[in-house]
């Protein structure tokens, strides 16, 4: 087993080197949670922090578009970065997720970062991960002991399973997935000690709960649990009455059990808002905002995680064009075991009954979230395959005795998990990152400046240069008086126009061997929009003129609210409301560095 976890952890370590990027999947959101944490959760509504801006906009995300420097992120080395510029409009959309990953990472994380060559808060919490995927594993290992494998399925099954691209990647980034086979574990352990009669029934609702305070996901192996129960008792339904009182129990308090964690999470999350989910849902980019449910999708779904080692975003810095094609080759074997253990093992087998409790949670897994985000938020996603991946220690089990009786079988496993690793190794140790990250630009060489600008006025900043006294400034060739201040403002300025700052710093060795930097701002556009609005009986579609010079628009529907980045577009929506509501809308246009607060469009609309 140490052989096995060493070479999972060292890919995955290696993986945490080379991905110099935040993951797409939504790691801005996960490491703010962390570096906000220990705490009791991040709310709903709340903003990102300034040190995961301050990561994201040195790093960017592995996205097209979101390198570093791009227009929607602040500049690197910014002391101040914008949050309202980045990802989902500032906001941190993680709030759904309890505080137990968050918490226990932030606790561990900060052991890590002390060890030599760690170098950096997201590479500590990132090898965190590792250590998550660890535990899932070894529980994993012992799982498969209480079926009887031996050591080579053992070796196997969890080789294939820790270097699998969607596990290694989701182990490897800060993202509660990096939970998802030890909740998946705890569960099946549980639950099959219980139901060789080694562990009383009451330990299944505990693992089944604290699966689940993980990750909510992490429930699709509760639900295959609870299949496998119901199955066990139409096995046995003429044996023992007590025992079938004691799995109504399982099932009944494990059902409980997880609601009351996920009700007692979202009540918490009620009292304690910044903001309505309706109303960061109406703005910004509207993407999967959806007016009816999406039934044309329902197949894509049923089969979103009947595929759970499918993983479309595998970094450009692993080999792709290798590594998608063998997660298919997983997918399909691992189909292909769980229906050969039906047709092997006795008809009473508690095999069987956990199969049927993998394939039900696969196919409803995707299902379920369709329902729930259309329901919660009228949105649409498909669901990716990694919210399966808890299901995959629940399945892990039941092919065991195909496993332990097929040598064709075992040795194809062994073969898949030697190539997939071996492709993996190559990857992480060619070389190959992906990404360079930004460094802050305040060198010996050159002064990192940022802007901020209204219609009439320009203000710059920067950060002091160790060793200077003194900074000389010049803004469009006109030189001030050496000043001490790192900022520069000035006023009455025409509208959408460029001013330029030229800042060089000195201190006892003169002048010259100072470092020196510029920055060319643009005022804001010269007017505001004009907005009117469309309305239905419950809903309002808000529409927005052209303004001449600007590059983008924020709205919000109330003076107290923050603003919201609309980015180009020129409308956006508001929906659910009841007949008769009255709303407001306000809209600001602006440019890369600023806005016009001075000239607001708004308009005011009732459903009818």
């Amino acid at each position: 087993m140490l052989l096995v976890l060493g070479v999972v952890a060292i890919i995955g370590a290696l993986h945490v080197r080379d991905h110099t990027e935040l993951s797409r999947v939504d790691e801005l959101q996960h490491l703010d949670y962390v570096l906000k944490s220990p705490s009791l959760g991040v709310r709903t509504g709340e903003y990102f922090g300034t040190d995961a801006m301050k990561v994201v906009t040195c790093r960017g995300i592995d996205l097209p578009g979101w390198e570093p420097g791009y227009r929607y992120l602040s500049d690197c080395g910014d002391p101040q970065p914008d949050p309202t510029l980045s990802h989902s409009n500032g906001y941190n959309t993680a709030y759904v997720h309890p505080p137990a990953y968050y918490t226990l990472t932030a606790l561990a994380g900060g052991g890590i970062l002390r060890l030599p060559g760690v170098g950096s808060a997201l590479s500590a919490y990132r090898l965190v991960g590792v250590v998550w995927l660890m535990a899932g594993l070894a529980l994993v290992w012992h799982a498969l002991s209480l079926t009887g494998a031996g050591v080579a399925t053992k070796a196997a099954v969890v080789g294939l399973l820790g270097v699998s691209p969607a596990v290694v990647h989701g182990s490897s980034m800060v993202n509660p997935d990096a939970t998802s086979l030890l909740g998946g574990a705890l569960v099946v352990v549980a639950l099959m000690r219980w139901d060789m009669g080694r562990w009383p029934w009451w330990l299944v609702p505990i693992a089944s709960a604290a699966a689940v305070a993980l990750k909510l996901t992490n429930a699709a192996a509760v639900g295959a649990a609870a299949v496998f129960v119901a199955v066990r008792w139409w096995q046995t339904r003429s044996q023992d009455p007590a025992r079938t009182r004691e799995r109504l129990l399982v099932v009944s308090v494990s059902g409980a059990a997880v609601m009351a964690t996920i009700y007692a999470w979202r009540l918490w999350q009620g009292h304690r808002q910044l903001a309505e989910e309706r109303d960061l849902a109406v703005f910004g980019r509207g993407r999967g905002r959806v007016d009816a449910f999406q039934w044309a999708e329902l197949g894509e779904e049923l089969r979103a995680t009947l595929t759970p080692f499918r993983d479309s975003w595998v970094p450009d810095n692993l080999p792709r064009g290798a590594l998608i094609p063998l997660a298919g080759i997983a997918d399909v074997g691992l189909l292909a075991l769980l229906g050969v253990t039906v047709a092997v093992v006795a008809a009473k087998s508690r095999y069987r009954a956990l199969v049927a409790g993998v394939f039900t949670a696969m196919l409803a897994m995707g299902v379920l979230t369709m329902v729930t985000n259309y329901s919660t938020l009228s949105r649409y996603f498909l669901t990716p395959g990694r919210y399966g991946l808890a299901v995959l220690p629940v399945a892990a089990v039941a092919v065991a005795p195909t496993l332990r009786r097929a040598v064709v079988a075992r040795a194809s496993v062994a073969a898949l998990a030697v190539i997939t690793g071996a492709v993996m190794l190559y990857g992480v140790t060619a070389g190959g990152t992906s990404a360079v990250v930004a460094a802050p630009p305040d060198d010996e060489d050159t002064i990192a400046i940022w802007c901020r600008t209204t219609s009439d006025s320009v203000e710059w900043r920067w950060n002091p240069i160790p060793g200077a006294t003194t900074y000389h400034v010049s803004v469009d060739g006109q030189e001030w008086s050496p000043q001490v201040a790192t900022t520069a403002r000035v006023a009455n300025q025409p509208p959408d126009a460029e001013t330029m700052l030229i800042v060089q710093a000195g201190g006892e060795q003169g002048w010259d061997s100072g470092p020196r930097g510029s920055r060319t701002c643009r005022t804001a556009p010269a007017v505001g929009p004009t907005v009117w609005c469309v309305a239905t009986p419950n809903s309002l579609v808000w529409l927005w003129g052209t303004v001449e010079g600007a590059t983008a628009y924020r709205v919000r529907n109330d003076p107290a609210h923050p603003w919201l980045l609309a980015f180009d577009a020129r409308t956006t929506k508001s929906e659910g409301l009841p007949l008769g509501e009255h709303a407001t809308l306000y809209v600001q246009a602006g440019n890369d560095d600023g806005w016009n607060v001075d000239d607001t469009g708004v308009a005011s609309c009732r459903t009818v």
